[in-house]
């Protein structure tokens, strides 16, 4: 099943926060097609993460979540912030 990406504003500004390493850009949009592929693989969340996915690039964390046929990217946070 080909999933769609939907991006959330805190997730652009995430990313556009991260633009100055090319290399984590980079492996994050490597990540994220690997995320598009098979979202199911990530397990899910818990507590305040309740109904969320989240899988690390580095030290940082993309929590996203699946809606039916689209896959909803909500965070790109270094992971002493991801989960909080």
């Amino acid at each position: 099943m080909a999933y769609k990406e939907v991006h959330t504003q805190a997730f652009l500004d995430d990313v556009k926060d991260a633009k100055k390493d090319k290399v984590l850009i980079e492996r994050l949009h490597k990540k994220m097609d690997e995320i598009l592929e098979n979202p199911e693989h990530y397990p899910p969340k818990q507590y305040n993460l309740k109904g969320k996915r989240a899988v690390h690039v580095g030290s940082f964390v993309v929590v996203f979540e699946i809606k039916g046929s689209e896959v909803v990217f909500h965070r790109f946070k270094h992971h002493d912030f991801a989960y909080s």
